[in-house]
């Protein structure tokens, strides 16, 4: 296997998504068959996961973007993870290292519903405590990583 030409593929894919087969071909200057044996072979094992569109979620009225931190009783975390998981509000979901367990960053219209959503966290039986902050700006999002071999 060649990874540098894999990585090229995957420096070219998240900067275009969409980009076809025989644009990456024309890039890399390869030929468009390697190029898709190489994606399919990267999908096989599992380094390409999906294509998904990059959404502007302020632009369909999601003005709110939270950061919570979630202290969990005891050996609880999995219980925790498992039922944020599922919140359709939560973005992004990590089990962490220091103070606390559990980081979720969510997303809301309105502060109603972002009320709402903080005080079903702190009801959580599991949970011992949380610290929510707001987003005031956006300086960085889903920014692609430099990829090395």
């Amino acid at each position: 296997m060649d990874k540098t030409i894999d990585l090229k593929i995957l420096h070219q894919l998240q900067k275009d998504g969409r980009a076809s087969c025989r644009q990456i071909a024309a890039q890399l200057d390869v030929a468009t068959t390697t190029i898709s044996n190489r994606i399919a072979n990267l999908e096989k094992k599992k380094i390409i996961t999906g294509y998904k569109a990059s959404i502007n979620y302020q632009q369909l009225g999601y003005e709110i973007t939270t950061i919570s931190l979630i202290k969990a009783k005891g050996n609880k975390i999995p219980e925790i993870t498992e039922q944020l998981k599922k919140d359709e509000h939560l973005t992004h979901v990590y089990e962490i290292t220091g103070d606390f367990d559990i980081l979720a960053i969510g997303r809301f219209k309105d502060q109603e519903s972002m009320n709402r959503e903080i005080k079903k966290l702190l009801a959580h039986p599991a949970i011992e405590r949380t610290n929510t902050s707001i987003a005031l700006a956006l300086v960085k999002e889903d920014a692609p990583l430099k990829i090395t071999g």
